[in-house]
């Protein structure tokens, strides 16, 4: 596993394959924010751990070559953030992207090129949302054939405020193209938690589906649990824990890990 650690908006630690290619530019006269550059050559997986103990910013670009299948998991740590996610797939790539947050408030914008056709990418983004967060994501079909499936979860505790704005957009001819976008937000406070699904479709020849839910858990699956003799606090946390660990194919340390967070924040 090639692994990278980035403190602030600087790199303390790296491990790589001869498949990655990883820069740094610090800000400049012209640019105000470090910019961190992932060039992906063949297939290869990457593991990422941000930590901030200031807020801070950070540019990321990351440009997967052609027919190449990469695996990304990051995980993101600590004070407030504000971040931009640039990444470009050429043709026949596939990107797989998971992605953890605990912060203390971020503020985050993704921009999906799908530059060549049938360029795919699978993203997940668990979050533990205990300050503001909003989140902007934007997958353009720039060619036929592509796909991408968005899905993004969150738990909204203590004074926590959660924003998914996830758009789609495919212009006329790009046919054969799938978006399937599904966001869900599991609130336990009275702070605002809005979705706001876009699927912008100029191609009759695609496949576009939506799915958003905001709410608690389900009335009818605490009630069971109760049943059982678990008591309301305790059925909610394991429901949670189900949730935010649900499609992630974890080791039992990084499992460990989660649990410890979830079970910090939901006392």
């Amino acid at each position: 596993m090639n692994k990278l650690k980035v403190v602030n908006d600087k790199i303390v630690s790296c491990e790589l394959d001869d498949q990655l290619q990883v820069k740094l530019e610090e800000k400049n006269d012209f640019f105000d924010v470090n910019s961190l550059k992932i060039l992906v050559l063949g297939d290869t997986d990457l593991e990422i751990e941000y930590e901030s103990d200031h807020e801070c910013k950070l540019d990321i670009f990351v440009n997967v070559k052609a027919d190449v299948h990469f695996s990304l998991w990051e995980f993101r740590h600590g004070k407030r953030t504000k971040v931009q996610y640039k990444y470009y797939l050429d043709r026949n790539s596939n990107t797989m992207i998971r992605r953890i947050h605990h912060m203390e408030g971020i503020r985050e914008l993704d921009l999906f090129h799908l530059n060549g056709e049938c360029a795919k990418v699978d993203f997940l983004l668990k979050t533990i949302s205990i300050k503001p967060e909003k989140y902007d994501m934007v997958v353009y079909h720039n060619a036929p054939k592509t796909t991408s499936n968005i899905v993004d979860h969150g738990i909204n505790l203590e004074d926590g405020e959660l924003i998914f704005n996830v758009t789609g957009d495919i212009p006329k001819g790009k046919t054969g193209c799938f978006l399937d976008q599904k966001n869900r937000i599991v609130t336990y406070n009275l702070e605002e938690c809005k979705i706001s699904p876009n699927l912008f479709t100029s191609e009759e020849d695609v496949t576009a589906n939506h799915a958003a839910y905001i709410g608690k858990f389900k009335d009818e699956d605490v009630f069971y649990m109760m049943s059982r003799g678990i008591e309301e606090r305790d059925a909610i946390r394991l429901l949670m824990k189900g949730f935010f660990l649900s499609n992630l194919e974890l080791t039992k340390e990084k499992e460990e890990k989660l649990i410890s967070i979830l079970e910090d924040v939901w006392r």
